[in-house]
C-alpha cells in the first residue's frame, strides 16, 4: 500500500508538470524569441461553419482572448489542414494572449471545410464572405487585420481584391506577389522544386505528406511530365495541367477575372501594409514589383531579409542578426498594436532591408536609390572551360567556345531564390540560398569567367544583367547564368542566378522561333539583390544550360515542354558575353 501510495503521488506530480510546462508553453517561446509581455489569458474558443454564397460552409475557429470584449482581430485562411491543428493552438494561441480574436479558417475544400479544392478558384469570393461575416461578429471591435505567409497571403490579397471592408485597417501578406508570371516560370523554364513540389503535397484534400516526397522525385524526372498526375500522384489534378503549359496558364491560371482582380490590388490599395519578403524566397522578385506599385507606399514597410521561403537562412553564412521566421513576431507586434489598437508610435515606412555580404541591416526610404550601371565583358572564352582562364574584363571576346548539353545529365541546382522542396520531409530538395559552390569546374558543360580582384567594397543594390551571343544546334534550348563572389581564401559563394528558353526570353506570352545554328543576343535579367562584395574579392560568372531540379532541364526541342517523350544533345556555341551591375557609389 506504501508503494502504490508513493506511486500514485509521483504520478500526479508527473502529470501536474506535464500540465505546467503544455500551458507554460506559450511564456517559454515568447521568452525565446524575445517578445514584450502578455496582455491577456487565452479565453474561450468558438467554433462556426461559415456560409459562402453558393452555399458552402468553411470550418472557421475564434480564440479569443480572455476578459472582456470585443477585440481588435486578426484572420488567418490557409489550405494546409496539415498543420490546421497547431497553426490553431499555437499561432492563435500567442495572439490571443496579445489581446486579439484570432479567426482561422480552412479554406474550401481543406480541412473540414466543404466545397472542391481547386487553388486560388474561389479565394476573391469567399475571402470576400468570411470578411463580411467576421465584420458582423459580436467579439471584433471593428478593427480587423489580415496575417499569414504564401498561401496564406494569397488570400489576403484575394480580399483586397474583392474590397477591403472599413473594419480592415491593414494585412501583413508575406512570402507572396499578386503576379505569379515570374514565379511559376522563369522565362519559359518551370520551377521544380516550387511547384512540382507544392502540387505533390496539396494533390487533394488533406493530403498526407508522408510519403509524398518519393512521387516528387519521381515526377520530376518522369516524361512527358503531362503525366504525372495521374501515373504517379494518382489522381487529376486539371490545375496542375494548366500550370505546366504556358499557354494554358497564362489563360486559365492568370487570365481569370479573379486573377486579374488580384494582380490589380497594389495599384488600387487603400490601407498601409506591413509586407515581409527574402532574398532567397519563391515570390521575391514580383514582391518587389508589388511593393513599387503600391499606393499606400508612403505609408507601408517592407521587411526583406536573407530568408527562403520559410525564414530560414543559407548554410554559407554565419547569420545571427535575422531571426524570427516569416511572422516576423518583432515587426508584427508594434504594427498590429499600432494599426488596430491606437498604440505606440507609427512603425517606419520603407525598406528594411538586409545587406548580404555583410550582414546589415539597412534602412531605405527608397530602394535600391541611386546606382550606377558597371559592365564586364566576357573574353579568353576559350579558356572558360574546366575554370582554366575566363576572365571578366574590359576586353570583348575575340575567340568562341562550343559545350554539349545532354538535359539527361543537368547541372545540379546549389543554392539561390525560388525553391521549396528543402522545407518537405523526404522531399530532398536542393540547398538553398547562399551554398559553397564546389564540383560545377570539373563539368565540360560550365563556362566560367573570373574577374580581377576588387580595389574597394562593392554594393550591388538591384537587378544582375547577362547578354550572351550565342547559338545553339537545336530548334529550342536554355542557358543559365550564375553570379558568385569569391573570396581571397577561395570560397566561391553565390549571389544571383537565372535561366531562358530561347522561345520565351524576356517571359515573352507567345513562343520565339528560332533556326538551329542562328547567331543571336540573349539577355538574361536576375531578381534583385542587396549584396556587399568585399574588397579582395573577385566576381566569377558561370553559364550553362540547366539549373535542375530548381527549373525544368529543357529537352532541347520546340513545343510545349510538358508534352515531350524525348530528348536531345544540344551543342551550345558563345561568342560573347556581358555582365552588368547596378552598383551604388
Amino acid at each position: 500500500m506504501k508503494y502504490l501510495k508513493m506511486f500514485c503521488v509521483l504520478v500526479l506530480l508527473l502529470a501536474l508538470a506535464a500540465a505546467g510546462a503544455y500551458l507554460g508553453r506559450f511564456e517559454l517561446t515568447r521568452m525565446n524569441d524575445d517578445l514584450p509581455p502578455f496582455t491577456h489569458a487565452e479565453g474561450e474558443t468558438l467554433e462556426f461553419m461559415v456560409e459562402m454564397a453558393d452555399g458552402a460552409h468553411l470550418f472557421t475557429t475564434a480564440k479569443l482572448p480572455g476578459g472582456e470584449g470585443p477585440h481588435p482581430a486578426v484572420l488567418l485562411r490557409s489550405p494546409y489542414a496539415q498543420f490546421g491543428n497547431l497553426m490553431r493552438d499555437q499561432l492563435c494561441g500567442r495572439f490571443a494572449r496579445y489581446g486579439y480574436a484570432c479567426v482561422y479558417q480552412d479554406t474550401r475544400g481543406q480541412g473540414k471545410s466543404e466545397g472542391d479544392w481547386v487553388p486560388m478558384a474561389n479565394e476573391v469570393s469567399d475571402g470576400r464572405d468570411t470578411m463580411r461575416w467576421l465584420a458582423g461578429q459580436h467579439f471584433q471591435n471593428g478593427n480587423i487585420a489580415m496575417v499569414g505567409p504564401s498561401y496564406l497571403a494569397s488570400v489576403q490579397f484575394a480580399v483586397a481584391a474583392a474590397g477591403l471592408p472599413p473594419e480592415v485597417k491593414t494585412f501583413i501578406p508575406s512570402v507572396y506577389t499578386t503576379d505569379l508570371r515570374k514565379v511559376v516560370y522563369s522565362n519559359g523554364m518551370f520551377r521544380h522544386e516550387t511547384f512540382t513540389a507544392w502540387s505533390s503535397m496539396n494533390r487533394g484534400s488533406n493530403t498526407d505528406v508522408e510519403g509524398t516526397g518519393e512521387d516528387y522525385q519521381k515526377a520530376i524526372r518522369h516524361l512527358p511530365h503531362n503525366e504525372v498526375d495521374t501515373e504517379i500522384f494518382g489522381v487529376e489534378m486539371p490545375w496542375y495541367q494548366e500550370m505546366i503549359d504556358p499557354a494554358l496558364f497564362e489563360a486559365s491560371f492568370l487570365g481569370n477575372p479573379d486573377a486579374e482582380l488580384v494582380q490589380q490590388v497594389p495599384e488600387n490599395l487603400s490601407v498601409p501594409i506591413l509586407m515581409i519578403g527574402g532574398w532567397y524566397d519563391v515570390f521575391l522578385g514580383p514582391q518587389v514589383d508589388d511593393w513599387n506599385r503600391l499606393a499606400t507606399k508612403s505609408d507601408s514597410r517592407f521587411v526583406l531579409g536573407p530568408w527562403t521561403h520559410i525564414g530560414s537562412s543559407g548554410e554559407a553564412f554565419e547569420i545571427g542578426n535575422a531571426e524570427g521566421g516569416l511572422f516576423q513576431w518583432k515587426e508584427m507586434l508594434p504594427w498590429l498594436e499600432y494599426y488596430l489598437k491606437g498604440k505606440g508610435e507609427q512603425p517606419t515606412p520603407g525598406m528594411y532591408a538586409y545587406t548580404m555580404g555583410v550582414n546589415e541591416w539597412r534602412h531605405h526610404a527608397q530602394w535600391p536609390g541611386k546606382v550606377v550601371e558597371k559592365k564586364w565583358q566576357l573574353s579568353d572564352l576559350a579558356d572558360s572551360k574546366a575554370c582554366s582562364g575566363g576572365v571578366l574584363g574590359d576586353q570583348p571576346s575575340t575567340d568562341q567556345v562550343s559545350y554539349d548539353y545532354d538535359p539527361l545529365n543537368p547541372v545540379p541546382t546549389s543554392g539561390g531564390s525560388g525553391m521549396l522542396a528543402f522545407i518537405l520531409p523526404g522531399y530532398g530538395g536542393a540547398k538553398p540560398a547562399n551554398v559553397l559552390q564546389e564540383g560545377f569546374c570539373e563539368r565540360d558543360d560550365v563556362l566560367s569567367f573570373l574577374s580581377e580582384p576588387l580595389d574597394e567594397a562593392t554594393v550591388i543594390a538591384g537587378e544582375v544583367a547577362v547578354d550572351l551571343a550565342l547559338s545553339s544546334s537545336a530548334p529550342d534550348t536554355a542557358f543559365s547564368v550564375k553570379l558568385m563572389e569569391v573570396f581571397p581564401d577561395g570560397r566561391a559563394i553565390n549571389i544571383r542566378d537565372d535561366i531562358s528558353s530561347i522561345a520565351y526570353q524576356g517571359n515573352r506570352l507567345q513562343p520565339l522561333s528560332y533556326q538551329p545554328g542562328e547567331r543571336m543576343i540573349l539577355s538574361i535579367t536576375t531578381w534583385p539583390v542587396e549584396w556587399q562584395l568585399s574588397s579582395g574579392s573577385r566576381l566569377r560568372l558561370d553559364i550553362s544550360s540547366s539549373d535542375f531540379p530548381k527549373f525544368h532541364a529543357h529537352r532541347n526541342r520546340a513545343g510545349p515542354w510538358a508534352e515531350q517523350t524525348g530528348t536531345d544533345i544540344a551543342t551550345q556555341t558563345l561568342y560573347s558575353g556581358t555582365l552588368s551591375l547596378p552598383i551604388r557609389p
